[in-house]
């Protein structure tokens, strides 16, 4: 006998969590998370968790800066800790794209964020374990840095059933019924739930549950490799959150430890997300130890400690799916948040709480991020291209 509940969320990542918490806020509290494996098992749990607000576009630096503020003051905001970090951010871009630098400063300033273009010699005083000196440009973000990608996740789902919420864990979804252009039923490895309202937040796994209901996402799952090194000694780590444009990496302090990847530019690997190598390459260990010396030159002798991969879903544009979809109704998308995910999810939470209620965001412009803009020319463009948004 199925159960009756007011919505399903399939996906139990930070995304999942933030919308399951803030739709019990707003009173809407038989809430069936469903969740293929465990909390934050996806692309969530590999995360880098950096929480940076340097966008080109102004939907995306709001949405950001809600987010930065949800993060730093959690405990009152959603109660329990995300584990955020301020650390301060820098981002070194190269000469080539000032310009398109300078743009995005301005517009950041104009929206609130606090950041500014600022020298090399401030850099160094900055942190002066990292070396500037191929910079064409350098912004810094006092108040951004990361989180913890567990925690944060974690913490939204206890104050999620606090308010009512139920989670089921190791229960994938098999089948999604539909009748007449509405959502019926969602049936799971372990219960079935009669409801109205679905949203998938099920990360690299969007096209499997789209699939269920005839709806095919143009999203690329790709494997994300990063690796962590121990600093010899310890003050040669960095103790700041970092882009790197100019040597394609980012990273942040994590403990005594310190947390790399490789950004854009680089090949783009597309994996399938329930088969894929979950370490790290050989060559990709070596090629990030050697950009990261580059940019922090006391890294050159430090200990690497583990590597490990973890993934994306990617749309064309880089930038996220979120709405509704005209010809199915109740059935609600977040998905291919092409790695800028854990960084929105607490403002994406709070729009899509008030898309399922009130049947539509008054916080943000959702519509933006429809599913139909590919197809009709309304794809966000990149200042700096790739994934950096």
């Amino acid at each position: 006998m199925s159960q009756a509940v007011d919505a399903v969320i399939i996906g139990a990542g930070i995304n999942g969590a933030a919308i399951a918490f803030n739709l019990a806020k707003r009173g809407c509290k038989n809430i069936a998370v469903v969740e293929r494996f465990t909390i934050a098992s996806g692309g969530t749990g590999k995360s880098a968790a950096i929480v940076r607000q340097h966008y080109s576009n102004e939907i995306l630096i709001r949405m950001v800066r809600r987010s930065r503020d949800i993060f730093e003051f959690f405990d009152d905001e959603v109660g329990g800790s995300a584990g955020f970090v301020r650390t301060g951010y820098l981002f070194f871009v190269p000469g080539y794209v000032v310009e398109a630098f300078k743009c995005n400063i301005a517009l950041q300033k104009k929206l609130g964020v606090r950041t500014r273009d600022i020298s090399k010699e401030e850099s160094k005083e900055i942190c002066p374990q990292i070396d500037p000196g191929d910079a064409g440009a350098i912004a810094y973000e006092p108040d951004s840095g990361y989180a913890d990608p567990y925690e944060s996740t974690v913490s939204y789902l206890q104050a999620a059933k606090a308010l009512g919420a139920r989670l089921y864990q190791s229960s994938p979804v098999q089948s999604v019924h539909v009748r007449g252009g509405k959502i019926e039923c969602v049936v799971s490895a372990k219960e079935e739930f009669a409801t109205r309202v679905v949203v998938n937040a099920s990360g690299p796994w969007a096209n499997k549950v789209g699939s269920m209901v005839n709806i095919t996402y143009p999203i690329q799952v790709t494997r994300e490799q990063e690796v962590m090194f121990r600093a010899q000694p310890q003050s040669l780590c960095p103790q700041l959150t970092v882009s790197d444009m100019c040597n394609a990496i980012y990273f942040h302090p994590f403990g005594q430890d310190l947390l790399v990847g490789r950004g854009f530019p680089k090949e783009y690997e597309h994996v399938d997300p329930d088969n894929y190598a979950e370490g790290s390459d050989p060559d990709f260990i070596e090629d990030t130890a050697e950009r990261i010396a580059k940019r922090v030159p006391g890294m050159e002798s430090a200990f690497i400690l583990k590597g490990y991969s973890g993934l994306y879903d990617v749309t064309p544009d880089w930038h996220p799916i979120i709405g509704t979809h005209p010809e199915l109704d109740g059935f609600i998308s977040v998905v291919g948040t092409s790695g800028h995910g854990f960084k929105l999810a607490p403002a994406v939470g709070e729009a899509v709480s008030q898309l399922v209620v009130d049947g539509k965001s008054s916080t943000f412009d959702l519509s933006q991020f429809s599913a139909d803009r590919f197809a009709t020319g309304h794809s966000f463009k990149a200042a700096y291209g790739g994934n950096r948004a």
